[in-house]
């Protein structure tokens, strides 16, 4: 008979083995799902039907794959090319760089935030001219419930009368950005005052930088063209404040370091000739604050904010404004702009913008040249409710094209203007269509043209400049528009 000893040493050796045997198997089993991984993972990867072609949190055409040639190939680019586009098309990227966000969100509170560098502006010259210098006496003020009884309203060309609308006759859905206003009791909301663009709670801001050159340069162009025009058109400027010194509480706008844009607005209408039509809206937008016309996910105004403006230029030129009533209003649901897209801030992306459109009531058609320069059939107003959240603000004119043009079937009289903008312009246009036989429109960012041609080829009587106050700093911006304002 075997001793106790001797079967419990069997028992261990037995067991011993039997552990290793587990152990090795387990390995086994961890190299080949590892592995089979690897092959599915690389076959998936490869598989160019599910690799994307735009992202949507970061707005853009991704890489494509590249086409073969033996320059290329000699020298080492077509493979560099392969791994950029390898790279940049991973499926489930999108999902992949949310779960990234949420991940980093969960370090710490997160309160306000700010993305992206500022810098420091000019002091803005002191002028003679103020907002009354730019406003019609009390008795030029216009309702647009009356409007349409008349054909022509009392204006100055030069200057903006004083405007009133009547709010109830807005849809409640459209009121909705609640401001703040103070009077010097109120606790600003905590944040930073450096960068580009200030996230406070569940909106984001631009910042705005003065930049006396660039600011003079850019009346210099408008004064050009109205020079260059004169006998010909018109001339008109209309210089869009953004949504930091309109729609952000008092408090918290006295507290943050951005140039005053009402200054700003002042002393660039004090540089222009008397022979431009100046259009100050920066009072107006302030008196209808509370509504909601910037959007909080991106730096644009929305479509409601677009048409007070067109409503007071078309006061500006003596013509009656389109009721908005008179256009059909579109719901295209949730909406996630530019403030998200650059900052990717959670707060943002979780309370989404709401977004609605106006279709005109005449037409609905439009022309632009495409990226292929082939002049294409559109939509003045396009229903974008089943596109991706972040390119929503292309449902107006086909977003920004080089070149557009609309025109009216109901008009005959000849009337033309042409709008020479940067995407600001966008949401404006739809109401423009209502008073002009020709809507001629150039994105100078992109046209290559000038419009001294343009304005004589179609005999165009009107021109209207829209510009957000950022871009009148931005010395690209005033490089692209001197380079068509010929």
């Amino acid at each position: 008979m075997l001793k106790k000893k001797e079967v419990e040493g069997r028992i261990d050796k037995t067991t011993a083995k039997y552990r290793e045997y587990v152990i090795k198997k387990a390995a086994i089993v961890k190299i080949v799902v590892f592995l089979v991984m690897i092959i599915v993972g690389a076959a998936v990867s490869l598989m160019i039907p599910l690799r994307p072609t735009e992202s949507i949190t970061e707005r853009r055409t991704l890489s494509k794959f590249p086409e073969f040639t033996w320059e290329s190939f000699i020298s080492g680019d077509y493979f560099a090319d392969i791994d950029t586009w390898f790279s940049d098309t991973f499926p489930g990227r999108d999902s992949l760089i949310a779960c990234s966000e949420a991940l980093d969100n969960m370090y710490g509170i997160h309160t306000n935030s700010i993305h992206g560098e500022v810098l420091v502006g000019d002091e803005i010259p002191d002028v003679e001219l103020t907002e009354y210098d730019l406003t019609i006496n009390a008795d030029a003020v216009v309702d647009l419930d009356e409007t349409e009884a008349s054909d022509e309203v009392e204006a100055d060309e030069n200057y903006v009368s004083n405007y009133s609308y009547d709010s109830a006759s807005v849809s409640a859905s459209d009121v909705g950005m609640e401001v703040e206003d103070t009077d010097g009791t109120t606790a600003a909301k905590a944040g930073e005052s450096l960068g580009s663009i200030f996230v406070v709670e569940n909106s984001g801001y631009n910042y705005y930088t003065f930049l006396q050159s660039e600011s003079d340069k850019y009346a210099s162009i408008v004064n050009n063209l109205a020079t260059t025009l004169e006998g010909r058109a018109k001339v008109y400027d209309m210089i869009v404040p953004t949504s930091i010194d309109i729609t952000l509480d008092d408090a918290t706008r006295n507290s943050i370091s951005s140039s005053n844009q009402k200054k700003a607005i002042l002393y660039m209408y004090s540089q222009m000739n008397s022979n431009v039509g100046k259009c100050y809206i920066y009072e107006l937008l302030r008196e209808h604050r509370s509504e909601y016309i910037y959007f909080r996910t991106d730096h644009h105004w929305t479509a409601l904010g677009a048409y007070y403006a067109y409503s007071a230029f078309m006061t500006q030129i003596g013509k009656s404004a389109a009721s908005l009533d008179s256009f059909t209003r579109i719901d295209c649901g949730n909406f996630v702009g530019s403030f998200y897209t650059q900052t990717r801030a959670t707060a943002l992306y979780n309370s989404p913008d709401n977004f609605f459109a106006y279709i005109p009531s005449s037409t609905n058609k439009m022309q632009f040249v495409n990226s292929d320069n082939v002049l294409t059939d559109y939509n003045i107003v396009t229903d974008v409710t089943g596109w991706n959240v972040t390119s929503k603000y292309s449902a107006f004119i086909g977003g920004d094209n080089s070149y557009s043009t609309i025109t009216n079937p109901n008009i005959n009289d000849g009337s033309s203007i042409l709008v020479i903008k940067e995407s600001f312009g966008n949401a404006l246009i739809p109401f423009l269509t209502e008073n002009y036989q020709n809507v001629y429109v150039i994105d100078y960012r992109y046209y290559e043209g000038t419009v001294s041609d343009l304005v004589d080829q179609y005999n165009i009587d009107t021109v209207l400049f829209i510009n957000n106050v950022t871009a009148t700093s931005t010395s690209a911006r005033i490089n692209e528009l001197a380079n068509v304002c010929q």
